[in-house]
């Protein structure tokens, strides 16, 4: 896990990445509920709690990676930073979201419109998705290219899945952020 833990929070992915200003641009405000699907080491999760008030739900299907997130939990007080346990489906009431975020997720999902459609149940009807991913092409980090999934096939699903695309931007070299509301 340790290996695991340092390729998430490798200091030029966390720049890249810069997860409180990306939560900013992908428009987390206070009083808002937030889901982290595949929440990993809490790397947004964790500043997400303490940009709102309202529950963040950090959503996680390794139980390692729990018990990283509950100690983490712990050590900074958050008492709105909910962790649960993803085995069928999102555990998540319906409309019960205002944000939902996939960070390096979507291309390892089996069943992406099964996916799609969990977050269409649980996210309100003014609710927005953003999946951030690795770019289609080279890069100086992230998987090999077959395992990646350019921008045009994550919109491809999403619009398939009865969501329009707000925004795209780049982040850095790596990765890029799709922010989507339904339709």
């Amino acid at each position: 896990m340790a290996h695991k833990i340092e390729k998430l929070e490798n200091p030029a992915r966390l720049e890249e990445l810069s997860p409180e200003k990306t939560l900013k641009r992908i428009g987390l405000e206070p009083g808002m509920t937030f889901a982290d699907i595949g929440a990993g080491t809490g790397i947004f999760a964790i500043p997400a709690a303490k940009m709102t008030t309202e529950k963040v739900y950090a959503l996680e299907i390794s139980e390692e990676m729990i018990q990283l997130l509950n100690h983490r939990k712990e050590e900074a007080g958050l008492d709105n930073l909910d962790i649960r346990k993803v085995e069928e489906g999102l555990p998540l009431e319906d409309d019960s979201c205002d944000l939902i975020l996939m960070v390096t997720v979507f291309h390892e999902l089996d069943d992406k419109e099964g996916m799609l459609q969990e977050i269409r149940r649980t996210l309100k009807d003014d609710g927005r998705l953003a999946i951030i991913e690795f770019h289609g092409y080279e890069t100086p980090m992230g998987p090999p290219i077959p395992h990646r999934i350019a921008k045009e096939a994550v919109q491809e699903h999403a619009e398939a899945n009865g969501f329009h695309l707000v925004e795209s931007f780049d982040l850095g070299d790596n990765f890029y952020c799709q922010l989507y509301k339904q339709v």
